[in-house]
């Protein structure tokens, strides 16, 4: 009786050994920043992760750049406060956007191959928050859009092919928002925060539902 309440794992078999030292990614000097952004993010031909240095600055790399790390590898480098969060566009796979405590949100092309030099000049600048930016997310059905969130209590919508400000929508809270996401259609926009509220914001009105 007691073996017909036993739950069987689907992959009590499965093992991963870890990849050699030569199939790994190794001496990259990785950002210490504490908060609640993502500290690594990918998509079908990079990775991207902040690494320590001057002013705020992260790596995108090809998933074929296997191996050591040269001290001068390019980096994408235009913030002058560290990264907070960065997001890749799912539809060009190429473009990443960062957020950063310097107040901005960049958008950043990445040539076909990864960089070859260091990059400190975005496609776009998009500027408005009052605080340190802290979370990014992509639209999942609008290519042009972007959802930021802040310490200045708000969070923003933005059109990157403009270059401006679709919405701002102000939470009563002093407590900073820990994560954010579209549903599928992304006709709502989700975020949650250490006052335990989760806040359900409409992507069309700008305002919450």
């Amino acid at each position: 009786m007691t073996s017909q309440f036993v739950r069987s794992s689907k992959y009590r078999h499965v093992y991963i050994e870890p990849a050699k030292i030569e199939k790994c990614y190794t001496n990259l000097r990785l950002a210490t920043a504490t908060g609640e952004q993502n500290y690594i993010k990918a998509n079908t031909k990079f990775f991207a992760v902040a690494i320590q240095a001057g002013g705020g600055a992260f790596a995108v790399v090809p998933y074929d750049k296997v191996g050591k790390f040269d001290s001068d590898y390019p980096l994408v480098g235009g913030h002058r406060g560290a990264i907070m969060d960065f997001d890749f566009n799912p539809f060009h796979e190429h473009l990443i956007a960062s957020a950063s405590d310097d107040t901005t949100i960049k958008i950043w092309g990445i040539p076909e191959g990864g960089l070859t030099e260091t990059m400190t000049e975005p496609l776009v600048d998009l500027t408005g928050h009052g605080r340190k930016v802290t979370l990014l997310g992509f639209h999942p059905t609008a290519s042009n859009v972007l959802a930021s969130t802040s310490a200045d209590y708000t969070v923003r919508l933005w059109d990157i092919e403009k270059g401006s400000e679709i919405a701002n929508m102000e939470y009563n809270s002093e407590n900073l928002l820990q994560d954010l996401a579209w549903n599928y259609t992304g006709s709502t926009l989700i975020t949650s925060s250490k006052d335990k509220l989760v806040r359900m914001y409409d992507a069309r009105s700008g305002g919450l539902s």
